[in-house]
């Protein structure tokens, strides 16, 4: 297993033990040889371990873009909130960060540093943008559009040339001062140049629009419930972009002859179709960016179709290959930095047993049922917007049943704002007799969030996922490991209380969201200074063991899939 102790190791490249990236891929590979094509799913874990060593060579940029429209103004407490989140996200910056902080209203304001451009993170600067947080002031209208844009450019002007390139955007309003499409066009233009994690407050933004601004530059975009709790998300957020230290990843999918890619999505964090994104590389290879990684995990939903024609019946038959393409860090190429694990396979086992080719990977059931819990979400909101409120009910009385069958008890919570749940197995709901517009867009906006859970017999979330081996096989990890884990057996798992994610015993802070995790001896520490450091008793994370991963022939074509 892991550690996720969040310490970050001395100020060198790695040499020996080598931060780590792991992939595993979860199917059924029984599949009824019928006539024609026929569909294969499966979920690609991709797990990033010990990367917060990196974050020494990273080069990052950081706009915060705050919403300063006259809306704003009331209540006061929004104002008062927003400034004070401003300057929370300004003070967990990395020192060298290059920033800016963008006020919006029917223009974007470059308000720091005062010459237009982006600052340099440091003590002083930090210190004289946290001031200038504190005296925006609430005037004007309403134009995402342009803030985007302003975001933009200071993120790619010249000079700037930072790998991993980050927006942080509230607003409580909808794109009203902009030109009929201008959102469209300014998001078509800002895709893959940055990210964007995107935050609503109030009760007079749209929920759609700002997923579809979080979606489109692959960041996460969700409501502020209390105004109380803004300063702290926004530290969380900014927190968790600090961690972020390898530039990118892409997703090499190669497929055998006769095989056709059907899609590619994300679908955790949130669901996200990357299919468009792909590029093609050779006639059967398609890469995928995924974006800047630190120590997080996330899935990838991945369906291939094929044709039985020709292959031979009760035997393992290769789709496609699945391999992770690394980025150098700073001046580092990518072999020096991390290491990577052999391409994994897509299988195939054509059989006429309806008991093996009906069953559905546990992964893949969950992620299909997550679908579902968003178009039920999306469907009860749309009908109760038209005031159809039988279907309104009878839509969010399924989406009930389906987050209560997942566990997803963020959802659960918001869903119970609209109405009185009788029994949430059964999906028995009533409306509620008042539902408010914050309520409403609380629940819109995460319909495209998902949750991981543990699955029988599998690791905790957190730790690293047995190697899976791909073309050329690769030798099972031996009892050097096996006799690791139990050395530190004694030491239980501790799950966050923040997002739930199980990381060893042994860390201090937890590697999805930044929050300090409950000690198992002691209490936990401080969250404070520079992110990645926490405290000078912190020590450095363990990575994967470099004989369980290939060092990357990253830029090398996987072998080809046989048939």
């Amino acid at each position: 297993m892991s550690r996720d102790d969040g310490a970050v190791p001395e100020d060198r490249a790695p040499t020996a033990a080598l931060p780590a990236l792991t992939a595993q891929l979860g199917q059924n590979k029984y599949v009824a040889a019928g006539s024609g094509t026929v569909p294969a799913h499966a979920v690609l874990t991709v797990e990033g371990h010990g990367l917060a060593g990196l974050t020494t060579h990273a080069s990052s940029a950081e706009v915060v873009v705050i919403d300063c429209s006259g809306s704003m103004s009331w209540p006061s407490t929004k104002i008062a909130a927003a400034r004070k989140a401003a300057a929370a996200a300004i003070g967990v910056l990395r020192d060298g960060t290059r920033f800016a902080l963008v006020e919006g209203t029917d223009k974007a304001r470059v308000v720091y540093p005062a010459t237009g451009r982006m600052a340099v993170a440091g003590p002083d600067t930090r210190a004289d943008a946290a001031r200038t947080a504190h005296t925006l002031v609430a005037a004007g209208g309403t134009a995402i559009a342009s803030w985007l844009a302003c975001a933009r450019d200071l993120l790619t002007a010249d000079g700037q040339d930072h790998p991993i390139r980050h927006a942080l955007l509230l607003t409580d309003g909808r794109n009203e001062h902009d030109r009929p499409d201008e959102l469209e066009r300014v998001l078509a233009d800002c895709a893959g140049k940055f990210t964007c994690d995107a935050r609503g407050i109030g009760d007079q933004w749209a929920a759609t629009e700002l997923r579809e601004i979080a979606g489109r530059l692959h960041g996460i975009a969700d409501a502020v419930e209390h105004d109380s709790d803004l300063e702290a998300e926004f530290r969380r957020m900014m927190r968790k972009a600090m961690d972020k230290s390898l530039p990118g990843i892409r997703i090499r999918v190669r497929l055998r002859v006769g095989s056709e890619l059907a899609f590619f999505k994300q679908v955790f964090p949130t669901e996200l179709d990357l299919t468009p994104e792909g590029v093609r590389t050779a006639e059967r290879t398609w890469e995928f960016p995924t974006g800047a990684w630190g120590d997080e995990s996330r899935d990838y939903h991945l369906c291939v179709t094929a044709d039985p024609t020709g292959d031979p019946m009760g035997e393992d038959m290769q789709l496609a290959s699945v391999a992770l393409v690394a980025e150098g860090a700073g001046d580092h190429p990518a072999e020096t930095v991390v290491s990577v694990p052999r391409p994994v396979p897509l299988l195939v086992h054509w059989t006429d047993d309806l008991v093996l080719s009906t069953r559905i990977d546990p992964r893949v059931a969950r992620y299909s049922g997550y679908a579902d819990l968003g178009r039920a979400v999306n469907a009860g909101c749309d009908a109760f917007e038209a005031g159809h409120l039988g279907t309104a009910e009878e839509g969010w009385g399924e989406a009930v049943r389906l987050a209560h069958d997942l566990g997803d008890e963020k959802m659960l919570r918001r869903l119970r704002r609209l109405v009185d749940v009788e029994d949430a197995g059964e999906g028995r709901v009533r409306l509620r007799d008042e539902i408010a517009a914050v309520d409403l867009n609380s629940v819109r906006v995460i319909s495209n969030h998902s949750t991981q859970t543990r699955r029988p017999g599998a690791p905790p979330r957190g730790a690293r996922p047995p190697h899976e081996p791909g073309p050329p096989p690769a030798a099972v990890p031996g009892q050097r490991q096996q006799g690791r884990r139990r050395k530190n057996a004694a030491v239980p798992d501790v799950e966050c209380p923040e997002c739930g994610r199980v990381s060893p015993g042994t860390a201090r802070i937890c590697a999805r969201c930044g929050n300090p995790l409950p000690a198992m001896n002691g209490p936990a520490p401080e969250h404070t200074g520079r992110p990645g450091q926490h405290g000078q008793h912190g020590r450095p994370g363990r990575s994967v063991p470099p004989e369980q991963h290939e060092r990357a022939q990253h830029e090398q074509e996987p072998p080809e899939p046989t048939a």
